[in-house]
């Protein structure tokens, strides 16, 4: 039973990630411009808004993720497109509709689920088992206490359960599965012609007035967006740190404080015997239950028992039966309070009486005692006399960034004070827009973006208020120059403009030429001109262009050769279908896998169903600035 407890639990896996990445956290920092607008609606769920400020919180949280991942490689303007904002409000709303759900269904998770889920986070184990002392320093590290966290985490899987039956009953029948091997396997022997767009350039001429015609009617994609030069500064803890000394007697008494995290709690190895009862057994299948139990107690009480034999022929733990009830070594809080109580109440060797629990009744044997252990002092120093510098740096931290927010705030013309009591450079950059500064850690963060562009920073040229830029990390910054948006002239971009159009020409001629030597092959047939044969498939493109690969496979092979045309890059390229042969059939590992996949796919695409029906449901509505908002151009387009 307690091994089916700790085994248990493969839906639930997302779940692990909790300590690092908190999942549905849509209530941040207040933007600036959010607190002067006021919150818009962007859309209504069972007839509940969904705010701006939610939206820029979740967007901010999402781009911190997407910076923390790619680190200097982060560009926040390739993520500010329709796309991803379409993506940041969804992801919004279906959190709002499986909550609403899962109130409305009752939708909850049991103390022995909680407690299962817990325990298998990497994060808070020790040697493979859960430590309760890094639980609890991982929770403090994240600024939670277990209260908090276990509320948090009952929430989301209980949350789960609106979606988690949906993934876990899907399955790829074999049939559809075979087909599918099929189509990507399907090998098509082709010889390719190109008809090149670059030999029909010479035979193209564009004018002045289609220059300025093309630009006249797109200059959108000649504006060069808004940007600022800006000042700023970056206050951290490591400007805290230094000078700081530890004494021994610091040291000695840090260590005697907190001597529960410098070793292993005491762990106990017991094996049981099982007899289950259901929840809903009455009250003589209960008694006869406990009547069982009591008589294997008695067995294993008497002289010379073999209790092994008697919990693999009697015990109804699945789990444990076949190694004779073994339950390896637990710590406190790992199995259920019954259970804990009589097991760290025995003697080693000693057996228990009968003790019920909500699985059933147990008898329990304690096969082994591991005494809690304390690592000396001499081991440990080095460690604690890092935690208390860290401790108090945090402390002197939090003492400059007060002052810094006082100098920033009451001396707001400059940043020079702030910056010579810190003893921080002032640091400078050009061109930031809205969308912050490519390779920036500073100002490619969309907060202090946000803030350049607002109206006391951009208009007032006043500093900013302090942005908190990660744990311990703050900044301040102002503009020094204000460059508004504006259209190149036509001067400086008409040689671009004819360059496009002059391709776009040849490219026309090109495929009209292509289409009518298609024709022309469709009538007569002839390899006259074509390239060396290739073998190409779904899964096996050989360098074929994705667009003509997807012409070729989807071509009717019923009568070959067999041709067909499409645009490629910079081309028309026509391909001549010569062969098409079915693949040897994959092993059956490789089908596995593919089908594993397909199941994961198709599970998504069942939930999104499963969501758009509770759209429908919970009436979820999208307001015009919701849509101005998700289909508005990139900053960079604008």
């Amino acid at each position: 039973m307690f091994d089916l407890i700790r085994n248990h639990r493969r839906w639930m896996q997302f779940v692990l990630l909790l300590l690092i990445l908190p999942s549905f956290v849509f209530v941040g920092i207040q933007g600036y411009s959010s607190f002067m607008e006021g919150d818009k609606s962007l859309a209504k769920v069972a007839g509940e808004a969904v705010t701006q400020q939610e939206f820029d919180a979740a967007s901010r949280n999402r781009l911190d993720q997407l910076r923390g991942m790619m680190g200097a490689q982060f560009d926040s303007q390739a993520f500010d497109t329709p796309a991803m904002r379409q993506a940041v409000l969804d992801e919004i709303i279906n959190t709002r509709l499986i909550s609403a759900e899962a109130t409305k269904n009752h939708f909850s998770a049991s103390d022995d689920q909680l407690r299962a889920t817990i325990q298998a986070i990497p994060a808070v184990q020790e040697d493979g088992k859960f430590s309760n002392a890094r639980y609890r320093d991982a929770l403090a590290a994240q600024g939670m206490t277990p209260v908090m966290f276990e509320a948090q985490l009952r929430r989301d899987l209980a949350l789960q359960q609106v979606l988690g039956p949906v993934a876990q009953s899907t399955m790829m029948p074999d049939a559809v599965m075979d087909r599918l091997v099929a189509a990507a396997t399907e090998r098509r022997s082709i010889q390719t012609l190109r008809v090149a767009a670059a030999d029909y350039r010479a035979k193209v001429s564009v004018s002045d007035d289609e220059v300025k015609a093309y630009y006249e009617a797109n200059r959108a994609r000649f504006e060069v967006p808004e940007r600022v030069d800006a000042q700023y500064v970056v206050l951290d803890q490591g400007a805290s740190t230094s000078g700081i000394a530890v004494s021994e007697d610091d040291i000695k008494s840090y260590y005697e404080q907190n001597k529960g995290r410098y070793g292993q709690e005491e762990q106990r190895r017991a094996s049981h015997i099982l007899i289950t009862v259901d929840s809903g057994a009455s009250e003589s299948a209960r008694e006869e239950a406990r009547k069982k139990a009591q008589s294997l107690a008695d067995q294993a009480k008497a002289p010379k028992a073999d209790f092994a034999r008697l919990a693999r022929e009697n015990s109804q733990d699945p789990g444990s039966a076949a190694k004779g009830g073994d339950l390896d070594w637990f710590g406190r809080g790992m199995m259920v309070k019954p259970f804990e109580d009589a097991a760290f109440a025995l003697k080693d060797g000693e057996v228990s009486g009968v003790v019920a629990t909500d699985y059933g009744f147990h008898v329990i044997k304690l096969t082994g005692i591991r005494p809690a252990v304390v690592k000396p002092l001499a081991e440990v120093r080095a460690q604690i006399v890092e935690e208390i510098k860290q401790q108090q740096a945090a402390r002197r931290f939090a003492e400059a960034a007060e002052q810094f927010t006082n100098l920033v705030y009451e001396q707001s013309d400059t940043l020079e004070p702030a910056a010579q009591k810190f003893g921080l450079k002032i640091q400078e950059a050009q061109g930031v827009t809205r969308s912050g500064l490519q390779g920036n850690d500073v100002l490619g963060n969309p907060k202090v973006a946000q803030a350049l562009f607002s109206d006391e920073v951009l208009r007032e040229k006043r500093n900013s208020g302090v942005i908190e830029l990660g744990p311990n990390r703050l900044a301040a910054v102002r503009v020094v120059k204000h460059v508004p948006a504006s259209v190149q002239p036509l001067a400086d971009v008409s040689s671009g403009i004819r360059a496009q159009l002059t391709q776009d020409k040849a490219l026309d001629l090109a495929r009209a030429a292509g289409e009518e030597r298609l024709k022309a092959l469709q009538a007569k047939d002839s390899s006259q001109g074509f390239g060396a044969v290739v073998t190409v498939a779904r899964n096996a493109p050989q360098g074929v262009a994705p667009a003509l690969l997807n012409a070729v496979m989807k071509a009717p092979a019923g009568k070959l050769p067999a041709f067909v045309g499409t645009i490629a890059g910079d081309d028309y390229v026509i391909a001549r279908i010569s062969k098409v042969e079915a693949a040897p059939k994959p092993d059956a590992a490789a089908i596995a896998g593919e089908k594993s996949m397909m199941e994961r796919r198709w599970a998504q695409a069942e939930q999104l169903a499963v969501l758009q029906t509770l759209r429908e449901k919970y009436k979820v509505t999208i307001s015009p600035e919701g849509t101005a908002l998700t289909t508005a151009a990139p900053a960079a387009e604008r």
